[in-house]
């Protein structure tokens, strides 16, 4: 008899769940905004199938509205419903990114089937013709480029970036949002640099030489290959570059001053010299250390000229200033001196003459 009511229960319950095939369900991986016609935005999305046979389709859609939550609701009129959970990445033109995105960002932050980890990105161009164009990547331009500054930031010289931590450096006070800027050039695309914001709106960018300086001044850093021209036209490959930095802000509420220090650990693993000596060693290290300080002093520069914070130096005084005044710091922060000091040791070396 209980053997009997057991296998009435499992059949009623199997009745009550909606069978839903998973093949059939588009999968939604990239998004990407464009400014469209007479104020609207446009939106572009690539879609994956995957039939029986393990073969992804991929297709993608356009539509146009005057709001994000708009454009979300015609993108998601197709015929058959469409997955979020595995959204990767948002991406958006520059005139875009100028113009502000933070509505667009809040409409996937406050959506509880979204990803968690959502990397945003800046193109140089149209966003929607990226997207669209397919390249040679097999497994879409979705998944190619989440894996692309997946890579990047773990074993590459990008800083962190994900949908969170622009929300968070958007609404924190003494720091603003910085995300890659990608390109497509010819059959690939690339990462260019990085776009920098107040607030919502994209308002400079730095270029890759750049892009690296910043992610090792930022905070203490992992980075991967860097090749260094020496002043004698030689070069050096430098990896497993590690960076501890500290910054010391003084008299934040009256005459503020900053301090960063910076030392860096790295590995020569190319020398195009005929020997690596031990002076060679030496300049190899001073000739970081001045490259270094001399980014970091131009950035500072640029960043206070733009009245940004991407360094979140701001929230650096904040942290270690009794009663910090943001009002009277945000007055005082575009002639706020800056210094940078800079210590390199290089470590073992594998060396390719």
């Amino acid at each position: 008899m209980k053997y009997c009511s057991l296998m009435l229960l499992c059949m009623l319950l199997t009745g009550c769940v909606a069978e839903e095939i998973i093949d059939e369900v588009p999968i939604l991986f990239i998004v990407g905004y464009d400014k469209g016609e007479e104020g609207k935005i446009k939106g572009t999305i690539s879609l994956q199938t995957f039939d029986p046979n393990q073969e992804v389709e991929t297709r993608s859609f356009e539509a146009e509205a005057y709001t994000s939550k708009g454009l979300r609701n015609q993108l998601s009129g197709l015929p058959k419903p469409i997955s979020i959970g595995k959204m990767a990445v948002l991406l958006f033109s520059e005139d875009m990114a100028e113009e502000g995105i933070i509505d667009v960002l809040d409409s996937f932050l406050r959506d509880p089937a979204a990803g968690r980890l959502i990397y945003v990105g800046v193109v140089e161009g149209s966003a929607g013709e990226l997207i669209k164009n397919e390249f040679q990547y097999l497994q879409g331009i979705g998944p190619f480029l989440q894996n692309l500054i997946k890579q990047s930031i773990e074993y590459g010289n990008m800083p962190q970036n994900n949908i969170h931590l622009f929300d968070y450096k958007y609404y924190g006070d003494g720091m603003d949002p910085v995300v890659p800027i990608l390109k497509k050039e010819k059959t690939e695309v690339k990462i260019t640099g990085l776009a920098l914001f107040e607030d919502e709106k994209m308002v400079g960018k730095l270029n890759l030489d750049e892009m690296f300086m910043f992610a090792l001044i930022n905070k203490s850093f992992s980075a991967g290959l860097y090749e260094l021209e020496l002043p004698d036209g030689e070069y050096a490959n430098l990896q497993k570059i590690k960076s501890k930095v500290k910054y010391k802000v003084k008299n934040g509420n009256t005459n503020p001053s900053v301090n960063i220090s910076i030392k860096l650990n790295g590995n020569i693993v190319e020398y195009t010299g005929d020997k690596l000596s031990k002076e060679t060693k030496q300049e190899i290290a001073k000739t970081l250390e001045r490259k270094v300080k001399a980014h970091g002093d131009e950035m500072v520069k640029k960043f206070q000229e733009l009245g940004i914070d991407p360094f979140s130096i701001g929230d650096h005084a904040r942290s270690q200033t009794r009663n910090f005044d943001f009002k009277k710091w945000y007055d005082r922060y575009p002639d706020v001196p800056v210094t940078i000091d800079v210590k390199v040791n290089i470590g073992e070396s594998g060396i390719i003459d």
